[in-house]
């Protein structure tokens, strides 16, 4: 009797230890594997971001297989124990390559927030949504984030721009907008028309014509129009760079526009040197790296190192914050380290924060520790040069 229990106890920790198993395979899969297209890779993204889910099922894995194992499958529970281990290791790589980072960068990190949703939801909407212009019968939009509490003195702004290969509407991730009104700031988050081929300078151009109007009217909302950021990630990083290392004459705005002094950038993973080609990466499957070659721009050598921030690097350039994720498949954090070390040969202010684990687009987790470093960094870095 005794020994027909052990059995069915023995199979039913066999089951759950591989079944555990089997479930972090396939979130490790999605994590460390090429992905055929952007929805996929999204999902692995998310999983390197909350790696301790799958640290936690490795746990009940092992767990399952020491107590098949003492009730009497030694060969096959010391095979599922195993692959546990070592799914628990790849799960616990992330959280402590972060807790490094934040001890190198004195910031803290904590457990509380790590479920706290994504960044493309808000719990309020922006204050107001404006049309800044009006180009060749297309309404360029800017939603308008104040800060809760009026401030005794105009507060500096923040230009906001979005990234992706495809048009799009402001505000696709209101959490950082949100957060950054929260923290003082009236936040400009912008639309603006994508690179086509034939048309490379109408992007930069919507940028500055939107940054024009924000000089024009930042009064209105509160907001100092001497003391205006220009902030970005992935294309909107490169075009934030773009637009403040670049005068009217170099790339002129699409509407009539004043040209502003730009108090600094921040950038997270930006593209600074279009004349080079994607890089290869073993993540970048042929179908998604084929979708992405086709989506952007198809420039010129000449037309590329015109559109490149690398081209216009000069002392006297606005105070530059780089955020960018070791495990970046679109944007390389060693072509970022390079940009970096132009900007200090160019005797640029700078600083270059790398968060060791992450992919493109981390800051899609709110409470990942891949954002709260980066909303540490982002707000130390603020508060210097406002």
């Amino acid at each position: 009797m005794a020994a027909h229990r052990h059995t069915g106890r023995r199979r039913i920790a066999l089951i759950g230890a591989w079944l555990f198993a089997v479930i972090a395979l396939v979130l490790a899969a999605l994590a460390l594997l090429p992905m055929p297209n952007l929805e996929l890779w999204a999902l692995g993204m998310l999983v390197t971001e909350f790696s301790l889910v799958l640290a936690a099922l490795a746990v009940l894995g092992a767990g399952a297989a020491v107590l098949a194992r003492k009730w009497g499958a030694a060969w096959s529970a010391g095979v599922v124990a195993l692959v546990n281990a070592m799914l628990l290791v790849a799960g616990l790589l992330p959280p402590v390559s972060a807790w490094a980072t934040t001890r190198e960068l004195d910031v803290p990190l904590s457990l509380s927030p790590y479920f706290d949703g994504l960044s493309s939801t808000a719990a309020r909407g922006p204050d107001a949504t404006v049309r800044y212009a009006r180009i060749g019968g297309t309404d360029l939009m800017l939603d308008v984030w104040r800060p809760p509490r009026p401030a005794s003195a105009p507060a500096p702004a923040v230009i906001n721009i979005h990234g992706g290969t495809q048009q799009a509407g402001q505000s696709l991730f209101p959490r950082w907008d949100a957060w950054l009104a929260d923290s003082g700031y009236v936040v400009f988050d912008i639309s603006y028309r994508f690179f086509r081929s034939h048309d490379w300078r109408r992007t930069p151009g919507d940028v500055k014509c939107a940054l024009g109007w924000v000089a024009r009217n930042a009064g209105r909302y509160g907001a100092d129009p001497d003391r205006i950021v220009m902030m970005g990630q992935s294309a909107g990083g490169y075009l934030a760079l773009l637009a403040a290392y670049t005068t009217a004459a170099e790339l002129p705005p699409t509407c009539p526009a004043p040209e502003p002094d730009i108090a600094a950038v921040v950038a997270w993973y930006p593209p600074a040197d279009m004349t080079k080609p994607m890089t290869p990466s073993f993540r970048l499957a042929e179908p998604l790296r084929r979708q992405l070659t086709e989506e952007g721009p198809l420039l010129s050598p000449e037309e590329a190192e015109r559109v490149s921030p690398l081209t216009y690097l000069r002392r006297g350039l606005p105070p530059t914050l780089l955020v960018q994720g070791g495990r970046d498949f679109l944007q390389p954090a060693a072509d970022t380290r390079a940009f970096a070390g132009r900007l200090a040969a160019a005797g640029v202010e700078h600083r270059l924060v790398e968060i060791p684990y992450a992919d493109h687009q981390f800051d899609l987790s709110w409470g990942g520790f891949g954002s709260q470093i980066t909303r540490h960094v982002t707000e130390r870095f603020l508060r210097e040069v406002r």
